[in-house]
Order: C-alpha cells, then structure tokens, then sequence
C-alpha cells in the first residue's frame, strides 16, 4: 500500500487484532496472534499460515512472494498466502513466461483483435475447467462460438488446449495471460 493515510488506517484496524505491525521493506507488515477480518476489498492483504516466531523471517519471504503473484495477477482482497503458491511461482519467472508466450503462441498478433479475443476465450476456457457452458456464459456468446474460436487458436498455435493434464493447463494458462499482458 502506497498511500500513507490508508496504510496508517489499515495498521491500526490490523493491530486490534492483537498483534504489531510496520512498513518492512515499503510494505505494510505484521505478526498477529489471530487472521484479521475482513478488509476493504480494493485492499490486497496477505495472510500467512501461523508459525512459531523462530520461522518469522521465513514466513515474511513467502507471503512477500505470496503478494508479488497475487499482485501479478490483479488479485484483492484478503487472501491466504499458501493459496497463491502457483500465482507466486509463475510472478517468479517472467523471462521464462515470455519464452513460453512466444514459442507457444507465436503467430498470433497482439495488434489484431481476433487474436486478442482468441488468447481471451482460451485463458477463460482454462478458468472455467475447460467446460464449454461456463466459459460461453463468461465471455458472453454461445458455446458453439466458443468451440469456433478454440478451434481457430489451434489451427494457428502450438497451444496444446486438447491436452488437459495438470501442467500442460498450467503451461497453456500461462502463455496465453503471460501473452494477453503483453498485448
């Protein structure tokens, strides 16, 4: 949190919660003996799981890192640090999300709007569990326009949509929102 009277107000709020907190590193930090409640959801807090105070250090680095992905990927709200294992190792590796962008969704043009609106149905094909009805209802069209589209990213890409595995779904999530951030 960057705005000093927002990130004062939230201390305090944070600190009833029994706990002390401070500005580590340009973050608002804390240890706390109990989660705090709910926060203003345009907020972006992270929670780490409870340790004994001999780990704080280490627990610091991962909810650093917790907040670098969920930061990445527009994440708010308050969420639990372990929840964002993936997002935090993928926000890792940039250089790594380019290559794999670039091989695997190389002939698409991030100037052509189709080509942005097939990488779009695809990440939300990805985020609906591959299922058709869910996705269509998300992007608003039918689910054979849907198909149509997945159809068209395949025959110009080397996304391997039709391998559903867990890492080849991550791979293809992460070319394509690694791609659409570019684009």
């Amino acid at each position: 949190m960057t705005d000093p009277a927002r990130a004062d107000a939230l201390e305090a709020r944070l600190t009833a919660c029994g706990g002390v907190f401070g500005t580590v590193e340009g973050r608002l930090t804390g240890l706390a003996v109990r989660p705090p409640g709910p926060v203003d959801p345009a907020v972006l807090l992270v929670v780490g799981p409870p340790l004994p105070l001999s780990r704080a250090a280490a627990g610091y680095r991962a909810c650093a890192a917790a907040l670098a992905g969920a930061a990445r990927f527009g994440d708010t709200g308050r969420q639990h640090a372990l929840d964002l294992a993936g997002p935090a190792a993928l926000a890792a590796q940039p250089e790594l999300a380019g290559l794999l962008a670039d091989e695997l969704l190389a002939a698409l043009d991030p100037a052509d709007a189709f080509h942005r609106e097939l990488a779009a149905t695809a990440l939300s094909y990805l985020d609906n569990g591959q299922r058709l009805d869910l996705t269509a209802a998300a992007v608003h069209v039918h689910p054979n326009t849907v198909r149509y589209r997945l159809r068209a990213l395949h025959e110009r890409t080397a996304l391997p949509l039709d391998d559903t595995t867990v890492l080849a779904t991550v791979r293809s999530w992460w070319a394509l929102q690694t791609w659409l951030d570019r684009a």
